[in-house]
């Protein structure tokens, strides 16, 4: 048997998956965060519902698949692979069609059931950079 919050983190992020900004909310903390590490900053869900929905526009097909998942009481760490195929505007880049693979580890801190922090990187270059070949804005998140 699974534990369970190793549970909560494929619920939230097959929710990310779709484009579900409620589902996804509903296993976060009101006052949940992610960050990644080596930056300043941090982002909240109300910073997340737009990157959802340009994601879901962008990326119809986009699937985190979870490869190893390690999970306590208070910590979930996943080591994940990010894929999608680029068939709706992104930001500047009209659809190319693109076949997008990106690598990450997420270390997730639980509070009373819901995740609380999200700590997240990513290997190799984002979305933007394999799609334009060039660096991401900076107002995107870490699978830029």
């Amino acid at each position: 048997m699974e534990h369970p919050n190793a549970e909560l983190i494929r619920r939230a992020w097959a929710a990310y998956n779709h484009g579900d900004a409620e589902a996804f909310g509903a296993c976060l903390t009101d006052d949940w965060r992610e960050s990644e590490p080596g930056t300043e900053g941090f982002v909240t869900l109300e910073d997340e519902r737009p990157t959802m929905v340009l994601h879901r526009t962008a990326f119809p097909d986009k699937h985190t698949e979870i490869h190893l998942i390690i999970a306590d009481d208070e910590m979930v760490a996943c080591c994940c692979t990010v894929t999608a195929t680029h068939t709706g505007k992104y930001l500047d880049a009209e659809p190319t069609w693109k076949r997008l693979v990106v690598h990450e580890m997420m270390f997730n801190r639980v509070r009373e059931g819901r995740v609380a922090e999200t700590w997240a990187m990513t290997a190799g270059p984002g979305f933007y950079k394999q799609i334009t070949g060039r660096d991401a804005p900076g107002n995107v998140d870490n699978l830029g």
